[in-house]
């Protein structure tokens, strides 16, 4: 299920929680009402009762005894007897209150109001000449009290006061027991108010609840997944470009996930594809380079890498300003006419232009164009994309690429063309540098071998140290005989992370040079950006082990400086160490590198101070010894630190090198050395 879809279930069944909240309280509401309606109703019918009491009392203590009030009372409890009987809503109440609303009713009609009513009329008829602004009661006792009386009007007033006392005493119980029923629908309406209340708290709390465990469970799902991915990208970014994320789900995290696979299966493709190319260097390290061996190499990773059908490679020949095919599949496609056979002079055809240009073109489809030939898909040379890829150094194009689609509808993508880029650009290197061993194996002299070896390990450190904030740098290297066995390499790892790489080899000459250009070339591509330094130094010494398959012994330092956070970490080979001098404290502190076990080192982690001080040097320094045969050691370089610390890193880098120049004057420099030191002048604000 889509992500958007299990928003949409979460919203869907929120939605309905609230309709089913929102119904049981309309349908409870309702009720509500009606049960206010039963006890307005009851609260009347009550009120007639009562009304029908004063209106028999009215007849008594009212002069003319008046009984029109009477009669319409009655009429009214007995029509809101039968309403109140047969309302629907009694439904709501239990069947004991039921039974006693029915019981008062059939006794108000076994009394019979008409009767009692016409009775009353009729006496009262007959004695009103008598009650002239007088009541029935007062004349009673009048009569009674004067002792003068008519016997037979006497005893007319006698019994109408005593039947409609009567009914008053008969008529009490029925007021009370409506009274009793009033309060009862009360209590029951109070009651259903609190079912009502409760009903609806228990809805929400398990709508409530069930919408939560609805929710935390696609969140649950949803973080596992996360976390999957994350912990993946996690394993890939640390170098690990074997893992592979699995979600098992069919929303848009899988689609992310099988994504970052295939991402991840390129960029092992390409390391892979670099890594066949520094193989075929180091091999030629121990062996004559055959520079056809490493073209053809480059020609089936090229083809392999960007899916081509055909491929070719050509070499220019500058003296004679032609292009020659060096190499070429079984199935390429001569992208020109074929008046052009063997070679293709400069400037003439798409090959010979683009040899002159240096640019590379996409065509990823031959229509609209006219540097290719548009050939039928019957055809044998039919063309359906093509890439035309320089391979430049030094602003000269050493080779050129040419790739092909040969079937119809199929053409490279943008993704192609923007895989092949780096791949070219390192295949140029690489070419170069052969061709220079190439042309020294061909020279004859000492001399000759250390120009070339010079040239190639020139090309290989930074023109000049990058700026960064918060540092001045210095770094020199003094060879012995112009040319080292050392290198060194400083640039950014991510934001505000620099790394400072100092290494050396065992091997002198052209084989150091060659072996320095794999190292340089390792460093680059393998070290990560959230790497800590012994994990940097692990995976290059692993690979370059298993890139050349020669047990050459490295020298490694890494430094790695954070400015911003005031942190340093260090770790390196055996026997490596770095100097530490603090000018605030005047403390000197020198940092061992460590190593856990056999091949697996540990990284120093520390704190950086304002104009604290770092510094690293190759064995060519601490390890000269004399004509006395005393060692130059560590002591020197931390006494000329700690003395002139209030000098600039070039002078101290200077002074440093002019110290040991004269500790060994007398048997002069037997190996390179280099230096490095690093000045924190504070964060950056």
């Amino acid at each position: 299920m889509r992500i958007r879809n299990k928003l949409f279930l979460i919203n869907v069944s929120v939605f309905l929680l609230f309709i089913l909240i929102f119904s049981i309280f309309i349908i409870t509401s309702f009720r509500l009402l009606d049960l206010k309606d039963l006890q307005r109703e009851a609260s009347s019918v009550r009120n007639l009762l009562l009304n029908l009491e004063y209106a028999n009392r009215v007849v008594l203590n009212s002069t003319e005894a008046p009984t029109h009030t009477l009669g319409w009372a009655g009429k009214d409890v007995q029509k809101g007897l039968d309403d109140f009987s047969a309302n629907e809503n009694l439904q709501y109440l239990n069947q004991e209150t039921i039974n006693r609303i029915i019981k008062i009713r059939d006794m108000y009609k076994e009394r019979n109001f008409e009767s009692y009513f016409q009775n009353i009329s009729d006496e009262l008829s007959k004695v009103r000449p008598h009650l002239y602004e007088t009541t029935l009661v007062l004349e009673v006792q009048d009569m009674l009290e004067q002792g003068n009386q008519d016997k037979l009007l006497y005893a007319s007033m006698v019994k109408i006061e005593e039947e409609i006392r009567t009914f008053i005493l008969w008529h009490r119980p029925l007021t009370d027991s409506f009274v009793s029923i009033t309060l009862d629908i009360i209590t029951e309406v109070q009651g259903q108010i609190k079912s009502i209340i409760l009903l609806t708290g228990i809805t929400v709390f398990l709508g409530l609840l069930l919408s939560i465990i609805i929710i935390v469970s696609i969140y649950r799902n949803l973080i596992n997944t996360l976390n999957h991915v994350s912990m993946g990208i996690l394993k890939i970014s640390s170098g690990d470009l074997l893992t592979r994320i699995h979600i098992e789900s069919k929303d848009e995290l899988a689609t992310i996930g099988q994504n970052f696979n295939l991402l991840t299966e390129t960029i092992w493709q390409k390391l892979n594809n670099i890594g066949s190319i520094i193989h075929n260097m180091g091999q030629s390290l121990s062996s004559e380079a055959d520079a056809l061996t490493l073209e053809q190499s480059i020609l089936d990773l090229a083809i392999e890498n960007t899916h081509a059908d055909s491929g070719a490679l050509y070499i220019p020949d500058y003296e004679r300003r032609q292009v020659i095919c060096r190499l070429k599949s079984s199935s390429f496609a001569i992208p020109y006419e074929e008046e052009y056979n063997e070679s293709i002079p400069f400037g003439k055809t798409i090959i010979g232009i683009f040899v002159l240009s240096g640019e590379p073109l996409f065509l990823r489809s031959l229509e609209g164009q006219n540097l290719i030939p548009v050939r039928g898909i019957f055809d044998r040379d039919y063309i359906s994309s093509c890439l035309i890829l320089p391979l430049i150094s030094e602003k000269n194009v050493i080779a050129l690429l040419c790739l092909q689609k040969n079937t119809e509808k199929t053409h490279f993508s943008d993704m192609d063309y923007s895989n092949i880029q780096s791949f070219v650009e390192f295949s140029a290197v690489t070419l170069n540098n052969l061709a220079q061993y190439t042309e020294l194996l061909k020279s004859s002299g000492l001399n000759r071998e250390m120009e070339i070896a010079s040239d190639i390990q020139k090309s290989l450190l930074p023109p000049n140290l990058p700026r960064v904030n918060g540092f001045d740098l210095t770094v020199k290297t003094y060879t012995q005989k112009g040319i080292s066995g050392e290198i060194y390499d400083f640039f950014p790892l991510g934001k505000e992370r620099w790394l400072f790489c100092l290494a050396e080899v065992e091997e002198k000459g052209i084989a150091s040079s060659m072996l320095l250009v794999i190292l340089r070339t390792l460093v680059r591509i393998l070290v990560k950006a959230d790497q800590e330094p012994a994990e940097m130094l692990n995976t290059i010494l692993d690979n370059f082990h298993e890139t050349t398959g020669m047990d050459t012994k490295l020298k490694i330092s890494l430094c790695l400086v954070e400015p911003n956070n005031k942190l340093f970490h260090y770790c390196g080979t055996s026997g490596q160490k770095m100097i530490l001098f603090d000018k605030k404290s005047d403390t000197l502190k020198l940092i061992t590198a460590q190593q856990k076990s056999a091949g697996k080192f540990i990284s120093v982690k520390g704190s950086l101070r304002q104009d604290m001080f770092l510094l690293l040097m190759t064995d060519g320094f601490h390890n000269t010894r004399n004509e006395m045969n005393q060692l130059y050691g560590w002591n020197h370089p931390q006494n000329i630190l700690k003395k002139y610390s209030d000098r600039s890193v070039d002078w101290l880098q200077d002074a440093i090198n002019k110290d040991l120049s004269f500790f060994e004057r007398n048997v002069g420099q037997r190996d390179d050395r280099t230096l490095f030191i690093a000045r924190y002048k504070g964060a950056a604000k």
